[in-house]
């Protein structure tokens, strides 16, 4: 990097000193080459000690002009690249199409973008340097949100899609989703808190639209679907009588699929039960390998091909909602049946220690990749693939049976690998 900046680029402080210098030293070293007469003499073996420190200062101060020269050079340059940056933040932060608030630690407002004025309907004089409760004749000043930045993001540094419902004077009522994020940027690690606000308002209005759509359409549809298998089962008494099988096989096999549908429909009010906070359970002691092997039993009925294998250790005692945790196993079941068309096992097995009890439903059928792994509890999801119309369903079932064990403050997996089957696990606290 040496030469590479001319000298004249100087401070003027050093230019100076350099300047002295070269005086001092011409002063000193004329004379005796005078005194020679000869200027062969002007060498430095003819230098006196006190002009050889002047030529090495000398040497000095042109070093240190260089080194001078080269960090102006690059503080110019860092100088450039920070504001290259900062301006492409700020056209980042601007171009978001969802309100996006910068903060520093203190919770004042460095930046919005126009996202967030348009929305909130407040102006940038009225928003920059402010803190953020204070906004709006402090309508910001909302519970949830300072437990969000307070307490939960300095512990986390990131916090994703936080829930907060709020009655703005000038909006009216709004549900938001909040993303939050820590940074740290410069030599000093300033923090900077990015907060990007989602207004679900609208979508959350549409998803109790349909719930309640749902909840009345499934209601309607149990009454005619309650009296058609009751026409079914006299028919089928009927055809008895008159000793024609045909028809009884027929009726049966109508009786069984009434039995599908309504188990559907029996999803679907579970689901907007589940929604709307109103799923009930009637909790109590119970024994739990009665329930299992009750449940097994019942299920072993309803399939041939498959042997349903019991491994169960000593029975225990659990607190819960005998019924819907019936339910869970039911499912898992069901799937174990319906996912391994071509097994002809399903094994059944709970490990017991003080403080848990935990089920697993073990079958050997096609498995699930990573990513489905990671969605199967989620709503209406359904496994896809090329095969994806052999195995009928709403995606409705795993996702009420995470839900059920979640309220018994349980937890829920699945382990899998993609053809080789797939075990589905839930644990039990033993304590009420």
């Amino acid at each position: 990097m040496k030469g590479k900046h001319p000298k004249t680029a100087l401070t003027p402080a050093t230019d100076n000193l350099q300047k002295a210098i070269n005086v001092k030293a011409d002063m000193d070293i004329t004379p005796l080459a005078f005194q020679k007469n000869s200027p062969a003499q002007s060498d430095e073996s003819s230098h006196t000690p006190r002009q050889e420190k002047i030529i090495k200062l000398k040497e000095a101060v042109e070093l240190t002009q260089e080194y001078t020269n080269e960090i102006i050079s690059e503080l110019d340059v860092t100088n450039e690249e920070l504001t290259i940056t900062r301006d492409y933040a700020d056209a980042i932060i601007r171009t978001v199409r969802g309100p996006l608030l910068v903060l520093n630690k203190d919770l004042r407002i460095i930046s919005a973008n126009e996202a967030f004025y348009n929305a909130f309907k407040v102006a940038p004089n009225d928003t920059e340097n402010r803190l953020l409760y204070d906004l709006g004749n402090r309508q910001w000043n909302i519970p949830k949100l300072r437990i969000l930045l307070e307490e939960i993001l300095p512990e986390k540094n990131t916090i994703e899609d936080f829930v907060v419902e709020h009655d703005f004077k000038d909006i009216g009522q709004k549900t938001m989703l909040l993303n939050a994020r820590t940074l740290r940027q410069g030599p000093d690690k300033t923090s900077l808190i990015l907060l990007a606000i989602e207004d679900i308002t609208e979508r959350q209005q549409l998803e109790q639209q349909k719930d309640e759509f749902v909840s009345i359409a499934s209601h309607e549809l149990k009454t005619p679907i309650t009296s058609v298998k009751a026409y079914t089962q006299i028919l089928g008494q009927r055809f008895r009588k008159a000793k024609d099988m045909k028809s009884v096989e027929l009726i049966e096999k109508m009786d069984s699929q009434l039995d599908k549908l309504t188990d559907l429909i029996g999803d679907l009010l579970d689901v907007t039960k589940i929604e709307a906070g109103r799923i009930q359970f009637h909790e109590s002691h119970f024994d739990f390998n009665d329930l299992v092997e009750e449940t097994v039993e019942e299920l072993q009925r309803t399939t041939e091909k498959h042997q349903i294998k019991q491994e169960l250790q000593p029975s225990r005692m659990v607190y819960g909602d005998r019924d819907r945790l019936g339910q869970v196993l039911i499912n898992f079941l069901t799937n174990a049946i319906k996912y391994s068309p071509h097994a002809n096992k399903i094994i059944v097995s709970t490990l017991v220690d003080k403080d848990n009890v935990t089920l697993r439903v073990q079958d050997f059928g096609v498995g699930l990749s990573l990513e489905d792994q990671a969605k199967v509890f989620d709503r209406f999801y359904r496994v896809g693939g090329s095969d994806q119309a052999t195995y009928p369903g709403l995606g409705l079932g795993l996702y009420i049976a995470s839900d059920i064990i979640k309220r018994h403050k349980g937890r829920v997996w699945v382990e899998s690998l993609k053809a080789k089957g797939s075990t589905f696990c839930f644990s039990l606290p033993m304590t009420k």
